[in-house]
Order: C-alpha cells, then sequence, then structure tokens
C-alpha cells in the first residue's frame, strides 16, 4: 500500500506480518481496512481513549482508497474519533483500549469496549477466574476473535510534568518494556500475537514533546515493540 504519509513495514516475528507507521492517527482507517478481516477485534495502546463519536462516520464497505480519502478530510484532525469510525464502517467489531486520559466528549461504556489504564489491569491472571472483570472481556473477545489489529499511539509512553502539564515528558525504555510487557502478560501477548493480522503506529510528535524528544521516545518504542514483543528486527 502505497499512500501519502504511511509507511509501510514487511515484519518477519512473532504476530503481525505487515506494518504501518504514520504521524495523524486518523491515518490508521485505511491501514485497519487494509489488513482487517472486517471486522477485526482491535487493541490499542494510547494514552488517551480515542473514543469520541465521528460527526462523519464512514459508510460500510467503502474501498480502502475511500477510506483514506474520508480519514484525512472528514474525520476531527484532533485524532480522537478514529475508533469509533471504523467500528461505525464496519472495519472493527470490538476494541480493548488501553489509556489512561479521557477526552471531552469520550465514551468508555459500550458493548463493544473493552477500557482499561494498564496492560496489567488485562493481562493478569489471563483465562482465569480471578481475572480482573476488564481482564475476563478482553479475554472473551480476544478468544471469539478471528483477527486482531494491534496499534500503538506513541504518545502512549509519555506523562504531562507535574509541574507544567503542557510539558510532555517522555518515558524511559525500562519504563515503556514494564507497561507494555509487565509480569506475567506473557499469556495475553501470545494470545493476541497469534491472531495479529497487521500492527499500525502513529507516531504524532506534537504529543510527544516535538521531533527531538519524539525520535528518542520511538527509538525506545521500537526496541520494545519490534525487537522484544515481536521478536524480530528493527525497522
Amino acid at each position: 500500500m502505497t499512500r501519502a504519509g504511511i509507511i509501510e513495514l514487511d515484519l518477519d516475528g512473532r504476530g503481525p506480518k505487515r506494518g504501518f507507521v504514520f504521524d495523524p492517527h486518523r491515518l490508521a482507517l485505511p491501514c485497519w481496512a487494509e489488513v482487517s478481516a472486517r471486522p477485526s477485534l482491535l487493541l490499542t495502546l494510547d494514552r488517551h481513549f480515542d473514543t469520541v463519536p465521528p460527526q462523519h462516520p464512514p459508510a460500510r464497505d467503502l474501498s480502502v482508497d475511500a477510506l483514506d480519502r474520508h480519514a484525512r478530510e472528514k474525520l476531527d484532525h484532533r485524532n480522537y474519533d478514529h475508533v469509533l469510525a471504523a467500528i461505525s464502517g464496519g472495519i472493527i467489531s470490538d476494541a480493548i483500549l488501553v489509556a489512561r486520559a479521557k477526552p471531552v466528549g469520550a465514551v468508555t461504556v459500550r458493548d463493544d469496549l473493552v477500557c482499561a489504564p494498564t496492560v496489567d489491569l488485562i493481562a493478569a491472571e489471563w483465562g482465569t477466574a480471578h481475572a480482573t472483570p476488564e481482564g475476563k472481556r478482553a479475554h472473551q473477545a480476544v478468544t471469539q476473535a478471528t483477527s486482531i489489529i494491534l496499534d500503538v499511539d506513541l504518545d502512549c509512553f509519555t506523562t504531562p510534568s507535574d509541574a507544567d502539564p503542557t510539558t510532555i515528558v517522555p518515558w524511559s525504555l525500562e519504563l515503556i518494556r514494564e507497561f507494555v510487557m509487565p509480569r506475567g502478560s506473557e499469556a495475553f501477548w501470545d494470545a493476541v500475537l497469534g491472531k495479529c493480522a497487521g500492527f499500525t503506529f502513529a507516531r504524532e510528535p506534537s504529543h510527544c514533546g516535538g521531533l527531538i524528544a519524539s525520535g528518542r521516545l520511538f527509538e525506545h518504542a521500537c526496541q520494545v515493540l519490534f525487537v522484544e514483543l515481536f521478536r524480530t528486527d528493527l525497522p
């Protein structure tokens, strides 16, 4: 797939074989359509719950080209309505969202959404009676899914500064690793990656401290995601 602002990756490791890197998160829409079994289960790691209902939801059965145009022209430039747009368009059936902040207008209580602030909250005691309610719902969604798409927003690995909320503090390599792959999450990731058809990675440098800070953060995140989680080479 050749589209402006989207870099496609061929992956040779555990999990997805196709990956896409871009900046505005709304560009995930055509990428998800490209690899989705229509519909697929989405697992997204983000700092924000990007679940604001779209003012212009895409029609079902649009082509990938039409979805690409829709994402660029119709979805919100604040990049917080693409998840529900994908559900409206029949690309995604359900979504597991790991995020910590809730933008104004975002919804987190729906039958097709599982929401949690950390991977640990859904991965702990995976598949057992001792799992959290979110973990049990996520396990059911993963078990029933025929295809899964993994999505990561780089700003998942940032925190607003306590001294100045407008200043973004990028996470260290160790903190990213602890968040993505907490102790005891092996069974969770085995289940997800065993059905993972594609991977999307939104960089959004303006949300990650600027070009230089986001570049360094991207390197750390790639080490964890590609080398340690997918067990493949760096892109």
